[in-house]
């Protein structure tokens, strides 16, 4: 098992930051010695054409390497209001990043005014001296400010102009405490003008958290696909009454969603900061509506930085076509977990509802882990439970630790453990890993044999979500005393549309 500074350099450096922050460069710092182009802008803060913006906002730009001011001027202007601002002045600074460089307006920008920002060549150079060339052909940086009266915006998710946007969830992010007002969100296809999603502010599927607006989408939208949202004036409120002004043109915030990973690799939760999808999918999980806690991170000594989940915590993974497995579909998932040991069987993993293990679904579930650990121990210890969704047709599956020969080694000994289960739909087999070593319940065909199944691993009425820390309902470990004491860590969710081979596993356990 290596440690967090062991995983790909990609992942270590990728900076995430929510609503108009800023991606980072992805270079390591070896590489500034041999650069010989010059300096790039990778994005804009304000964004490109987003209205609403706050007038004591300081303004921001990100490069695709270190950099140092140069020489030249900052202009930001509007109709009845210009101000030139020289690089080498106190109003404009490096953040400790060294890419990105942070202009503070000497005077507070006017409201309700459409500004354009320009940058002389050579503002800012690179270590070896390359400049910045400007601003390419026929671009500009322009955003418009909040009106007097106005809520101020601070940040959105995607960024307009976003060619990787998320295919689930939409978030605005305010300068003050909000609460919902009247009106409504809605989602047009670029391509013919086409409302794909109009969302009433009230609705469920808008949540309102200090000054954050997060929207669910019930329907994804589609992968590579140009988009913009409206939105009414007054949607977002502030506690004295100010009120978001709204978007009202396409430009305002308009994006293209993410392309996809085009891979075997449906989702990975890294869960170094937070709970964002690297696979390129962009399938973020979510704090659970039941959540009494919140899911944490925090470095472990052994694997860096990992996800807490506290008693009451768990996560969902979005409704998604790619997250729904068929029958004949080849899946795999694997994580790493750290957990103690509780009486009952507490769900881990799992889009089903545990109340009946004859519910369709997939779970993965201690059980009696307080008294297994290990080979000999009593108790079953941990186990894999898939239903397929078959009108009622009796076709369960279950493989549990201590049937196994030999047995399988405990899971939840308060010890990092990486857990790895495959369906191979081609060979009809079923395969349990535990830190890549595989056990079978050979005269249990039911525990291994894939023909048991008789419908899809999921449930197609009620379209439970894939969970984290809880069943698919987000009820079952709640709702009894001993499981509801369920905690631990937990890093690095893989889930996969193919068959992991026993080598692939066994690499995974090797670099993860």
């Amino acid at each position: 098992m290596k440690k967090m500074y062991d995983k790909p350099f990609a992942q270590l450096c990728g900076m995430v930051m929510l609503g108009l922050t800023l991606l980072g460069s992805c270079k390591k710092e070896s590489d500034y010695a041999v650069d010989t182009g010059n300096p790039i802008v990778v994005s804009y803060n304000p964004a490109q054409s987003v209205e609403g913006v706050a007038v004591t906002s300081n303004l921001m730009i990100t490069f695709d390497e270190i950099i140092k001011k140069g020489a030249g001027f900052i202009t930001i202007s509007s109709k009845d209001d210009t101000q030139r601002i020289n690089v080498v002045s106190d109003a404009v600074t490096l953040s400790t990043d060294r890419r990105i460089l942070i202009i503070n307006p000497p005077d507070d920008l006017k409201a309700d005014m459409q500004y354009t920002v320009t940058m002389d060549q050579g503002i800012v150079v690179d270590l070896l001296d390359n400049k910045y060339m400007g601003f390419p052909d026929k671009a500009s940086w322009t955003f418009k400010t909040v009106g007097a009266s106005g809520l101020a915006l601070t940040g959105l998710n995607p960024l307009p102009g976003s060619k990787s946007a998320s295919t689930i969830k939409l978030e605005l992010n305010f300068a003050a405490d909000i609460k919902k007002g009247t009106g409504n969100f809605s989602v047009y296809e670029t391509a013919g003008n086409v409302k794909v999603a109009d969302i009433g502010v009230g609705s469920q599927s808008v949540t309102v958290t200090d000054k954050k607006v997060t929207i669910k989408l019930g329907t994804p939208l589609k992968f590579g696909t140009a988009y913009y949202v409206l939105a009414d004036a007054g949607t977002i409120v502030d506690k004295e009454g100010k009120a978001f002004e709204g978007f009202l043109q396409p430009a305002s915030w308009a994006f293209t969603t993410t392309t996809g990973s085009n891979t075997a690799l449906l989702a990975w939760l890294p869960m170094d900061n937070d709970l964002s999808d690297a696979s390129g999918n962009a399938l973020d999980a979510s704090l659970g509506d039941l959540a009494t806690a919140n899911v944490t991170f925090v470095t472990d000594p052994q694997r860096g930085k990992v996800a807490s989940f506290p008693a009451g915590a768990y996560a969902v993974f979005p409704k998604h076509a790619l997250l729904r497995p068929s029958l004949s579909q080849s899946f795999s998932f694997s994580f790493w977990i750290k957990t103690k040991g509780i009486g009952s069987d507490p769900a881990i993993f799992s889009n089903s509802d545990w109340d009946s293990g004859g519910n369709p679904g997939f779970v993965l579930a201690t059980d009696g882990g307080d008294t297994y650990t290990g080979p000999g121990s009593p108790g079953r210890g941990w186990l894999v439970k898939i239903t397929g969704d078959a009108n009622g047709v009796s076709n369960r599956m279950d493989w549990r630790a201590n049937e196994t020969t030999p047995q399988a080694a405990a899971l939840a000994d308060d010890k990092w453990h990486m857990v790895t289960v495959v369906l191979d739909q081609t060979a009809k087999l079923l395969h349990v890993y535990i830190d890549a070593k595989e056990t079978v319940q050979a005269t249990k065909p039911a525990s291994f044999d894939l023909n048991t199944l008789k419908g899809a691993p999921w449930d197609s009425k009620n379209d439970y979500p894939f969970t984290l820390f809880e069943d698919g309902t987000g009820k079952y470990n709640s709702g009894d005393d001993t499981r509801k004491n369920l905690s631990g860590l937990m890093d690095n969710v893989r889930i996969y549309n193919k068959a992991l081979s026993a080598a692939e596993v066994a690499a995974l356990y090797a670099i993860d």
